[in-house]
């Protein structure tokens, strides 16, 4: 007797299947939302730093973007999966974790 399909790992499904959620455009767009607000926070430093004295951790830019995102009419929640992986990524270079994991510069 053959399990059920939701009880298979995951490696387990045809290769048509992950073909298909490779040309699914639904996918790629979800994923240009995720770039974009990843994206984001460059794009407000820039932007800003150049209006102001202040100078802004770049952590609190994706912050920004995180909170922006609720004001998007579609894809908000990759948007603010953008902006912390961008926060995340900046606090992890502040503290040196990311040179530590990788074993070098980035």
């Amino acid at each position: 007797m053959a399990l059920p399909r939701r009880f298979l790992p995951a490696m387990a499904y045809s290769i048509d299947e992950a073909f298909g959620n490779l040309a699914d455009a639904d996918v790629w767009e979800q994923a240009a939302a995720v770039t974009g607000g990843y994206l984001a926070p460059t794009l407000v430093r820039n932007v800003t730093e150049g209006q102001t004295e202040m100078d802004v951790p770049d952590e609190a830019y994706g912050a920004a973007v995180m909170m922006g995102s609720r004001y998007s009419p579609v894809y908000s929640g990759e948007i603010a999966v953008g902006g912390g992986l961008y926060a995340i990524d900046k606090a992890l270079e502040r503290f040196d974790l990311k040179q530590t994991v990788t074993g070098g510069n980035l």
